[in-house]
């Protein structure tokens, strides 16, 4: 499965952003378990997740446990937690696998202890508040139209019924038709729906918009790529979707997509998500070289998708090397901290220092004469001698 590192990151991350985390959900974070699979189980396409996750039945109840390790290290609260199905499921509960200890450990909520966040302490307006965000979340319309009604008539806060309306509103909106009214829409999912959402559903949110997000890029398909207004493109919506399979398609179909550094990103993140791991870090490695400050910016984002490249992006922060890694030397840094990649990687087109200096670590992982092996050795010591040492270093072992 994943390193327990990675386990305790992804734990972190998710209750940093909603206060809670199920192993549902954290397989879904780290790629264990495709959207488009939990999206089926939720629409009763899927009776359970069974055979929809990657690794074993035993590797998944390992998963449980670490997090239920960790919950304890931190103090985390532990309770069972129930998940209902999604527009014409709406309301069932759910079985997340025939396996009745792997169904209890899947449907586990861990949670920050801390007094409860409810918008209201009255207990009517709590349980109406609940009732709302639970319809919702299933796209229930009509009972989340009643949950509203009953939480406007209990005098709640302002805000709560209006962002609530909005949400509502949403849910009875058809799909855009054209790019006119797809760009009208686009305008409306992020200056009304997505606040709207995220102040109401919290961690829920991205699932309740995911499927505006996909008819909206549905509709702008035929919208060409602007520079300018990169977010009108297709991909960027699919992406927001969730539909990992039209961003890739999308991207890859818009001409001169690699000279585009917001194409790039939004590609590497579908290669990732799509468990193509070599092409999403040729992306990334490509904007390190081509476009480094729109690699910064994306690898010290709390949304960066590859755990292992972001630590070795900080490892190469703190490390005492001279010249000091950039991102344009990044890719050759990376090359040192997970030597495997230079089996699976090409070479470098580019003639840059730092695309060289990486080519010649890819010539030393290959192995050649002695004769070549010194050259190599000499080329890179002339443009980088920080990273010669550290490939020395290696060699030699702890």
């Amino acid at each position: 499965m994943i390193p327990s590192a990675d386990v305790h990151r992804a734990m972190q991350q998710l209750l940093a952003e909603q206060g809670s985390c199920t192993p549902v959900e954290l397989m879904r974070a780290t790629n264990l378990l495709d959207y488009d699979d939990f999206s089926a189980w939720r629409c009763g396409d899927r009776r359970t997740l069974d055979g929809a996750w990657r690794g074993t039945k035993q590797e998944v109840q390992a998963l449980i446990e670490r997090m239920d390790r960790f919950a304890q290290s931190q103090k985390l609260g532990k309770e069972p937690v129930s998940m209902y199905g999604v527009d014409g499921h709406a309301g069932r509960e759910l079985i997340a696998s025939k396996d009745p200890t792997l169904d209890s450990g899947l449907l586990t909520e861990f949670k920050v202890n801390r007094a409860q966040l409810d918008i209201l302490w009255d207990t009517g307006e709590t349980a109406a508040t609940n009732d709302l965000t639970k319809a919702l979340a299933s796209r229930d319309v009509q009972a989340a139209q009643l949950a509203l009604e009953r939480l406007a008539a209990l005098n709640a806060k302002e805000w709560v019924v209006n962002d609530a309306t909005v949400l509502v509103e949403s849910l009875r909106s058809p799909p855009p038709n054209s790019v006119d009214s797809a760009y009208c829409r686009l305008a409306l999912m992020e200056q009304r729906w997505q606040p709207a959402a995220y102040a109401v559903l919290g961690g829920q949110a991205r699932d309740f918009l995911a499927p505006k997000w996909r008819d909206l890029g549905v509709a702008l398909e035929a919208a060409p790529f602007d520079p300018k207004e990169p977010r009108r493109h297709a991909a960027l919506s699919y992406l927001n979707g969730l539909d990992w399979a039209n961003t890739e398609r999308c991207v890859e179909a818009t001409e001169g997509h690699r000279s585009q550094p917001a194409l790039l990103g939004w590609l590497a993140v579908a290669k990732w998500r799509l468990r193509d791991r070599r092409a999403a870090i040729e992306c990334w490695f490509e904007m390190c070289w081509q476009y480094p400050n729109h690699f910064l910016e994306l690898v010290e984002s709390n949304q960066f998708p590859d755990a292992t490249v972001r630590d070795a992006w900080l490892s190469a922060q703190e490390a005492d090397i001279e010249p000091t890694i950039s991102p344009t030397w990044f890719p050759a840094w990376m090359l040192l901290e997970e030597p495997g990649l230079a089996k699976t990687l090409l070479p470098s087109k580019g003639d840059s220092d730092p695309e060289r200096a990486f080519n010649l670590l890819l010539a030393l992982a290959a192995g050649g004469s002695d004769r070549q092996n010194m050259d190599n050795r000499r080329a890179l010591q002339a443009l980088h001698p920080g990273l010669l040492n550290r490939y020395l270093d290696a060699l030699e072992g702890p």
